[in-house]
């Protein structure tokens, strides 16, 4: 109780601060004329076009999702450096930093829809996740310096999608080339040795044509959160009071990120080229005593490689053709491992995919018909865990055990884990049509199958578009999306001395699709000063896939390990989720150069796992955030922003807390630029964390640190800090 009121006083506070600041401001700020602002300050709460809703450009009024989009502009004023500061801000949003980055690095959850191959990212259109349905790791490797906007839709998607796009869809959108030349640069460093910059450079060497590179780099040792939190321990029945991480090691995290993209065009033909690198700790998110360790060798490195071909053919102003060939290549790198007191354990996964798109458009007077279709081929090598290091061949046949017995007797060879090779195949069809200039009603449907598990899946969405006024709509829609058992899930295995997880076939076991089904309102309002939007949703999700959904108990198992008995577990389709709530995105402009927004989510999500219902963990039920972005004359602008966690909750298998709840958080974060101290140069100062609070979030399973292999909670970082310098000429 103490803490809790200690956290609304100081989010009263800071309200009354910003207040206060923002009265000082308006005081400062010379009113000039209106003729002599730029259009984009002028129109700032014009509406935006988005094409990730249904793929083709929209207003995000008409789009049948709710969307919301982050401009360049916001980008620079709030000073975000990737994703995840974004997502941080937006309503609906659970963040979870220091999981570690085989586990995703960050644990981003949408309204309640935990895992991070639910939420499918795309950069220009492309999709950056794993083709193996592995997380997607979110860390400093998907920049948002060289972007246009991101638009970030909420809601199932796989109607127009496919596979994975579950709980929603985040677009990536790269700047276009504007002028014969332009470059942008940018250099930033800070606490805990770290360096971030980047580099734009865009050419048209000849008519109808363009050239861009863009490069990214960031580089950081991280902090030494054992000594920042050294009073961080737990109470062992037998050995009394245990510290979580080793008191006698070094504790090292550092992160190296790059990532790197190539754009290309001539007319109607488009190329793109895309790299992603990122080399994250495993194992923060455990505690030393179960035999992890948390120094520099113990990472995992991962590579991935996007290449786009795009063509469009106009054949009137109402039909059009898009295609796109694209292809992708995943890669953990052999050397990646977990590090053990007693021994080393190297993991290894990898994923090669080449597919093709055909969409038709076809534009008539009271609406739009968008239908095609998409295969592609992928070939995976699934996660695997290793005593030794892996080579770069195809197959693992040095698991230690070759048979095992069943519960019930029998006995089931496992075999070499080797390539898998498959093909994926999915059509899609979606109609909008405007009934009357007020109201308009779209419906949409893609089928899909692949030959990897011969599931078949159909993926609906409907709804209706109500105009109050042309700054006013509503919106009414329900969509059903799926994600298919992956090979991360169906052939991912490793084995400890006396533990082990094997795919489901091993024990006679399959696994099913997982779904979700979502109904949401929502009301939108979109004004010159204003913007509101209030979003009101129902979503079930069924088959939930758990990585550790059974255990079992195999005596007699002819292994090297010489154990009596191994525990094993398998993924099973064993859990189940029904999640309710309200998000709330609001900004005013009350003076031209000042702008006040506020954010506010609430859910209730409850989880149902072998017969038992409780609170879903990793998920806190209100979140606020608030913030004032304004500019001092013409030379500085300063952003302020808080955020306000409730208590987040936890698994009932937590050792800690039992299913109880981690006390919330309140967090300020600040960002201040100094515009065109010489021509084309700024500077800019970006804080987190300005209050330097001690706080924690949730850990990967969250489970019993006695002989679990997580932490009941992560610590977070204290108060951080870049300074950054950035050119830009044309």
């Amino acid at each position: 109780m103490p803490k809790s009121r200690n956290l609304s006083s100081s989010f009263a506070f800071l309200l009354i601060f910003e207040v206060l600041f923002l009265s000082c401001a308006i005081a400062s700020t010379k009113i000039e004329a209106q003729k002599n602002l730029e259009p984009e300050e002028i129109y700032f709460f014009m509406e935006e076009r988005v094409v990730s809703a249904s793929r083709f450009s929209q207003p995000a009024s008409e789009a049948p999702s709710t969307v919301f989009v982050i401009t360049e502009r916001i980008i620079q004023e709030r000073g975000y450096r990737n994703l995840v500061d974004v997502l941080k801000d937006l309503p609906g949003f659970d963040i979870h930093e220091h999981i570690g980055g085989q586990a995703g690095g960050t644990y981003v959850i949408q309204r309640g829809i935990w895992g991070n191959n639910k939420l499918l990212v795309l950069k220009d259109g492309t999709r950056i996740n794993p083709e193996n349905g592995s997380n997607l790791v979110y860390g400093n490797h998907i920049s948002i310096r060289g972007l246009k906007k991101i638009e970030i839709m909420y809601g199932p998607s796989s109607a127009i999608y496919g596979a994975d796009a579950f709980s929603g869809i985040i677009n990536l959108i790269t700047k276009d080339v504007q002028r014969n030349r332009e470059v942008e640069m940018e250099i930033s460093g800070g606490n805990a040795n770290t360096v971030d910059g980047f580099l734009r450079f865009g050419i048209r060497p000849i008519k109808d044509s363009y050239l861009q590179f863009y490069g990214h780099a960031y580089s950081s040792s991280n902090f030494n959160l054992r000594d920042i939190y050294d009073n961080y321990h737990y109470h062992h029945p037998t050995l009394g009071t245990i510290p979580f991480y080793n008191p006698d090691e070094p504790f090292e995290i550092p992160e190296r990120d790059m990532d790197l993209t190539i754009k290309a065009g001539y007319k109607n033909f488009h190329f793109e080229a895309m790299y992603f690198h990122t080399r994250q700790p495993t194992n923060i998110a455990a505690p030393y005593t179960t035999g992890r360790t948390q120094t520099s060798k113990d990472k995992v490195e991962l590579n991935t490689w996007n290449l786009v071909l795009r063509h469009e053919v106009r054949f009137s102003n109402g039909l059009s053709l898009k295609s796109k060939l694209h292809g992708q290549l995943y890669r953990m790198d052999p050397k990646s491992r977990y590090g053990r007191k007693d021994f080393n354990n190297y993991i290894y996964e990898r994923s090669d995919s080449f597919g093709l798109e055909e969409q038709v458009s076809y534009n008539y007077k009271k609406g739009r018909i968008i239908g095609g279709f998409e295969f592609k081929s992928v070939s995976t090598m699934p996660y695997l865990n290793s005593r030794t290091p892996f080579d770069e061949g195809d197959t693992y046949g040095g698991f230690p055990f070759k048979m095992i017995r069943t519960p019930e007797g029998k006995w089931i060879n496992i075999p070499p884990v080797t390539e898998q090779n498959y093909w994926t195949y999915g059509v899609f069809l979606q109609v909008t049509h405007n009934l009357t200039e007020k109201i308009s009603l779209f419906a949409g449907a893609r089928f899909d199958w692949e030959t990897f598990t011969h599931h078949k899946s159909f993926n609906p969405r409907i709804g209706l578009i109500y105009k109050l006024r042309p700054s006013e709509t509503i919106k009414l829609m329900y969509g059903h999306a799926y994600i298919s058992p992956s090979a991360y899930f169906l052939y991912k295995a490793w084995a400890d001395k006396n533990y082990a997880h094997l795919p489901p076939f091993a024990l006679g076991k399959t696994l099913d699709p997982e779904k979700v089904d979502s109904l949401e309102l929502s009301y939108t309002k979109h004004g010159r000063r204003l913007f509101f939007s209030i979003s009101g949703y129902f979503l079930q999700s069924h088959d939930i896939i758990q990585e550790a959904g059974s255990f079992y108990t195999i005596p007699g198992v002819f292994s090297d390990l010489k154990e009596k008995n191994l525990v094993v577990e398998i993924p099973t389709n064993s859990g189940q989720q029904t999640n309710f709530g309200i998000d709330i995105n609001s900004k005013y402009k009350i003076f031209p150069k000042i702008t006040i927004y506020l954010n506010y989510s609430f859910i209730n999500a409850r989880t149902r796992l072998h017969g038992h219902s409780y609170d879903s963990p990793k998920i806190s039920n209100h979140k606020i955030m608030a913030g004032i972005t304004g500019y001092l004359g013409k030379h500085l602008s300063y952003n302020f922003r808080c955020r306000w966690i409730s208590e987040i909750h936890t698994q009932p298998s937590n050792a800690v807390y039992r299913g109880d709840t981690i006390p919330g958080i309140f967090q300020v974060d600040a960002n201040l630029r100094w515009l065109q101290l010489l021509p084309g140069l700024d500077l800019e100062f970006t804080a987190k964390n300005l209050l330097n609070s001690k706080y924690f979030l949730a850990a990967n399973e969250s489970g019993d640190p006695t002989n679990g292999a997580s932490l009941p909670r992560v610590p977070q970082d204290p108060f951080s800090f870049l300074i950054g310098i950035k050119y830009k000429f044309f």
